[in-house]
């Protein structure tokens, strides 16, 4: 097929997932969508657009087994949208639109491959109020998804920036930490086992597969991060992607603050409870892939009530009560700071460094 068969075949979005987007968003319409040369969008009224841009690479950010890839197709669509959503939820914002940049083998150029991987890329905009506006598709020897997403903030409506976090703010978290790093390491290696014939860790696999749907289907924070803005008491936000402790770090390093963190009140799910403490924390301080958001309020103010739930899991410090070697991020666990000297619950000081895309193989 061409590329123009490809485009009208599989990512022409069903009217019906359409027709709420402007009912749902007043700020800003769609004039022009997919079959121009770009899109056109109107503002309806004074507001913000926010925008911001994610790629997704086979080997990178999901696996690079082509039978996986065959597997998962409609997984890879759903959350290609999730994971830039997310962005547009931890600046407060409401998302409005995407565009998708699409490569993709010969082998995947088919009706089974792209009808799934479709079906789950507009599973995601009917979920989340999204519509595909327009995009480019091309041909690779991997699969690489490039998606754009808009958001608005409506009038009087200020984004939550990274920058604001002050001295004496609490620190929240949302849903629960490290269950994505957890199911894909041990999915992982399961695969790698199978392949040299070795016996798996069949609890550990139990437990990944129980939490595999957090690591393929994560659920941006939308209606928690407008809650937020339109409360407008938050200091500052951030989606946790790349770990808990180096997205903190991002908050620490813009607002010119520490946080101090108590191990004990991260929020855990009940299969993850069942795993070693010092290795289910480690995944939870620097697994990522949560896609939950972490926001900082001043003491006297609670967070809204929304269906999300949130978890108090510190407070912010200045940089000087931090004696860990100057680590932005202080760890507390049952009332006794963790250090390199005592490091309890952990055998070792844990590594705090998330996913990076150029750290050393």
């Amino acid at each position: 097929m061409t590329e123009f068969d490809l485009i009208y075949r599989y990512f022409q979005q069903p009217s019906v997932a359409t027709q709420n987007i402007d009912a749902q968003n007043k700020t800003l319409s769609l004039t022009k969508g997919i079959g121009d040369d770009a899109a056109v969008l109107a503002f309806k009224a004074d507001g913000q657009l926010v925008t911001c841009v994610d790629t997704l690479i086979q080997g990178r950010h999901f696996s690079d087994d082509w039978a996986q890839v065959k597997q998962l197709a409609f997984a890879i669509g759903y959350k290609a949208v999730a994971v830039n959503v997310s962005d547009i939820a931890a600046m407060g914002a409401a998302p409005h639109s995407i565009l998708l940049a699409l490569a993709l083998p010969q082998q995947l150029a088919n009706e089974t491959w792209l009808g799934d991987f479709a079906q789950g890329l507009f599973h995601a905009c009917q979920q989340f109020g999204v519509q595909l506006i327009g995009g480019d598709t091309t041909r690779h020897d991997k699969v690489i998804i490039s998606i754009t997403a808009n958001g608005v903030l409506a009038p009087q409506t200020a984004p939550i920036y990274r920058s604001g976090a002050q001295v004496g703010d609490k620190l929240y978290v949302s849903g629960t930490l490290g269950d994505a790093s957890y199911a894909l390491q041990y999915l992982d290696s399961q695969d790698s086992q199978l392949q040299e014939t070795e016996q798996p860790n069949l609890e550990a696999l139990t437990i990944a597969k129980q939490l595999s749907h957090r690591l393929h289907m994560p659920t941006p924070r939308l209606h928690l991060g407008q809650a937020l803005a339109e409360q407008g008491q938050a200091t500052a936000m951030i989606d946790i992607s790349d770990g808990l402790a180096q997205d903190l770090g991002h908050i620490c390093a813009q607002s010119g603050v520490g946080m101090r963190v108590n191990l004990e009140t991260l929020p855990t799910s009940q299969p993850l409870q069942r795993v070693a403490i010092a290795q289910r924390l480690q995944h939870q301080l620097s697994g990522g892939d949560d896609y939950e958001l972490a926001f900082t309020l001043p003491a006297n103010v609670l967070p809204p009530k929304t269906t999300t739930p949130v978890t108090c899991i510190g407070e912010v410090v200045t940089v000087t009560d931090i004696e860990t070697d100057k680590r932005p991020i202080y760890l507390m666990y049952q009332g006794s700071a963790v250090t390199p000297n005592t490091s309890y619950p952990f055998a070792a000081y844990p590594n705090l460094a998330g996913f990076g895309h150029f750290k050393a193989e």
